[in-house]
């Protein structure tokens, strides 16, 4: 049920949000109409940061803006901005902050014809500006500073955007840069396959063992980061900057090597550990350090960032925040895709791993947005097993692809899952391990629970994924709703608990039994949400005169907001994705602007969620400055 609370007032430690995406809301703009614009669905979702990594077109590769890998890195005649500032303001336009991820896609490097991925007809820009003898790494040592310090000073320009979008932002160098001709198995364009003797010590560029993502030694790029790093934070101290986007053998816990992969732990711990080291001979200010994992058990990420703190310390980086730049389940995974429902328990309980037990994670970005971009029409990502643990083909890809949304903006199951973080963002953290017939994080039960307190009342939300262990013998999780809602000062009539038990949703309400007692399903996302015995129809402010600011609306679900009505909705304004209320003119008490002159201004707030709109009726007195606040009495009809 969508209710509008009204101001949020937190006591204790908040939720972080975590709402960050890979890949961008629109087509790229050369393109056929293969793939949606979803930058509707970014702004419902609640998308807060997206990260410039496999755009629809790859625009925000070196490649594609600075196409000519020979010519003069600081002639700005030698950049084509067109793509890329096309990209970068449909990601503003969202309302979410770009994380600007600096290098190379892997589609877009010489290990294209490596791969045998043909380029899709009508994608313009996949491989064949940067194919040739000379390895992009030489063009990154010698031009690599320039090329990136002339697109951050593009892409922070006040004159060009209006103000600067990286104000407070991060970049991040370079994407799995450990992986380093060490393909276990290569397919070659003639069809013939190849092994790659490469290891972390002997390791040398072969054009006959093309690079996953940068075809230079270790050494080379340990030196091309810092360098990088270093100029960047001169010209932009304000932002943040880190990486390098680990893919997760470069941290050398072979728990997390996904069998069959086509990366071994080759160039894994060695590489991270020499990496660290040069940085911190170097002095560099490394603010973050960025890792990817992929992965369907939520132990293996909570290992993950344990390792990654030790190493961290062991260098000296012990004020570095750490970023999960990519991460999804196991994308070959035969107990459940990651479009599946089970998928999304998987991804849920990993969400809530991080939440729990990782406090040094400052964000992460989610991989995907939408499936795409390799099969026009389909959705996408080339997952060869779906999640009756069968082959499927490219072309028979069907909606197994890994995004949230499908290529046509359809949601699946994470998707709606993801809206769940989202109304969670920002809530007071609260325990409610007491409640649970089995301790939380043993036997794989995963719950969050956050309180969101208004003017008006108070709503509890909880997030649970109980994950099946694959036996016939797993003990039955119960949850006292009841004793729950008592504890809280929750209405029992209240209680709203919803399932995600399908592939695209959408969430399925369940009935309580009547003793108050919830037996949990498994593999499955359960929502359970309630709010306070004592809400209220109206909701009522005071304004001191002179103050602009009303103050911040918030709802029981993820919502965006408009002022629908009231006579006096044209001295107001909202913002559509805070619910942030103010006036459009200073008000004065002693010259009331409302309709009937006493400072009592009315106008009616609708929320829109996902799946509900509510209506409220808003009352907004101006007080006096100069006199004591009188608590304001109105009355307010609810409409839905």
């Amino acid at each position: 049920m969508l209710t509008i609370l009204g101001f949020r007032k937190n006591q204790g430690p908040e939720i972080r949000p975590h709402l960050g995406i890979n890949s961008g809301p629109t087509p790229f703009g050369e393109g056929g109409e293969a793939f949606a614009d979803v930058s509707h669905q970014y702004r419902q979702l609640g998308v807060e940061s997206i990260r410039t990594e496999d755009l629809s077109n790859g625009s925000f590769d070196v490649m594609y803006f600075f196409p000519d890998r020979n010519a003069d890195a600081a002639d700005p005649a030698n950049y084509d901005w067109t793509e890329t500032d096309i990209n970068y303001r449909d990601i503003l336009a969202t309302g979410a902050d770009p994380f600007v991820r600096l290098g190379q896609s892997w589609r877009n490097m010489q290990s294209w014809g490596a791969f045998n991925l043909q380029e899709p007809t009508g994608y313009p820009g996949y491989g064949p500006f940067w194919r040739g003898d000379r390895p992009l790494s030489t063009t990154m040592m010698e031009s690599g500073v320039e090329i990136f310090t002339m697109l951050i000073d593009r892409y922070t320009d006040e004159d060009l955007w209006g103000y600067n979008p990286l104000a407070q932002g991060y970049i991040e160098i370079w994407n799995e840069p450990q992986i380093i001709g060490i393909n276990t198995v290569l397919r070659s364009p003639d069809g013939k396959n190849k092994t790659n003797p490469a290891n972390a010590s002997e390791f040398e560029y072969s054009p006959e063992f093309p690079s996953y993502s940068w075809d230079g030694t270790p050494q080379e790029f340990y030196k091309f980061f810092a360098d990088t790093a270093i100029r960047l934070k001169e010209l932009f101290p304000e932002i943040k900057i880190g990486g390098p986007g680990l893919q997760n053998v470069g941290l050398g816990l072979p728990s997390v090597q996904a069998p069959g992969s086509n990366y071994k732990n080759i160039i894994g711990l060695e590489w991270t550990e020499n990496f660290l080291d040069y940085l911190a001979e170097r002095s560099v200010d490394l603010d973050f350090f960025s890792w990817h994992l992929y992965d369907s058990d939520p132990e293996n990420f909570i290992s993950l960032y344990q390792r990654t703190e030790e190493l961290l310390g062991d260098y000296g980086f012990v004020d570095t925040a750490q970023i999960l730049s990519e991460w999804n389940t196991d994308f070959a995974n035969p107990k459940g895709n990651v479009s599946t429902a089970l998928g999304a328990a998987q991804v849920n309980a990993i969400w809530i791993a991080l939440q729990n037990r990782a406090p040094n994670l400052a964000m992460s970005h989610f991989y995907r947005g939408a499936d795409g971009p390799f099969v026009p029409g389909g959705n996408g990502f080339p997952i060869l097993i779906n999640d009756q643990g069968e082959n499927v083909s490219v072309t028979d890809f069907g909606d197994y692809g890994v995004g949230l949304l499908t290529s046509e903006g359809s949601y699946k199951a994470n998707a709606h899952a993801f809206s769940y973080w989202s109304n969670m963002a920002r809530r007071e953290l609260v325990s409610i391990d007491q409640f649970y017939s089995v301790p939380i994080d043993q036997k794989g039960l995963y719950s969050l629970a956050g309180l969101q307190a208004g003017s008006d009342g108070r709503d509890l939300q909880v997030l649970i994924s109980y994950l099946s262990d694959g036996s016939d013998q797993q003990d039955d999780v119960v949850l006292d709703v009841y004793e729950l809602t008592e504890s809280f000062g929750m209405a029992e009539d209240s209680v709203v608990i919803t399932v995600l038990s399908e592939a695209f949703g959408p969430p399925l309400q369940v009935p309580l039994d009547e003793d108050g007692m919830f037996t949990l399903p498994s593999d499955q996302v359960v929502s359970i949400q309630m709010t306070d015995e004592l809400m209220a129809d109206q909701i009522f402010y005071e304004v001191e005169d002179l103050n602009v600011d009303v103050g911040s609306f918030v709802a029981s679900q993820l919502s965006s907001w408009e002022i629908v009505g009231g006579v006096d909705k044209s001295h107001f304004d909202i913002d559509d994705l805070t619910g942030h209320l103010y006036f459009a003119e200073k008000p004065e008490f002693d010259q009331p602007k409302d309709h009937d002159g006493d400072n009592i201004y009315s106008i009616v707030v609708e929320a829109t969620s996902i799946h509900e709109v509510a209506c409220q009726e808003v009352f907004i007195e101006v007080v006096d400055t100069m006199q004591p606040f009188s608590l304001g009495i109105g009355a307010s009809e609810n409409f839905v």
